[in-house]
Order: C-alpha cells, then structure tokens, then sequence
C-alpha cells in the first residue's frame, strides 16, 4: 500500500514542480518584456528631449542671426 501511496506523492511533485518552473519563466519573460518597454520609454524621452533641446538652438540660432542682420543693415 506505501508504494502506491509513494508513487502518487511523485507524479504529484513532479506536476507541480513542472507547474512551478512553467510559472517562473512566465513571470521571467513579463518581467523582462515590461523592463524593455519601460527602457523604450525611457529612450523615446530622451530623444524627444534631444530633439527639442536641438529645435530651441535652432530658434536661438535664428533669432540671433536676424539680429545681428538687421543691426548690420542699419549700418549702412
């Protein structure tokens, strides 16, 4: 009778081992997935800031160089 109980116990925590193992890689995978969206983000931020830092330079640049025409043309 113990052996049939014995090999019952086995499958048992054989199952729930496999259970267990197809849980972790499940979580793995999601966690891994949400840190690169979440590094994704992190990197579409940061270029838009780039690109925005590069629009206002540009702005300035223009700004300054109108300027400095329009005070060069009243020289003369």
């Amino acid at each position: 009778m113990s052996d049939i109980d014995d090999d019952f116990d086995d499958d048992f925590n054989d199952d729930e081992d496999q259970d267990a193992k197809l849980a972790e890689e499940t979580e793995n995978k999601e966690k891994g997935r949400r840190t690169s969206l979440e590094k994704r983000r992190l990197i579409d931020q940061l270029l838009e800031e780039k690109r925005l830092a590069r629009e206002l330079q540009d702005d300035l640049d223009d700004d300054f160089d109108d300027d400095f025409e329009d005070d060069f043309d009243d020289d003369f």
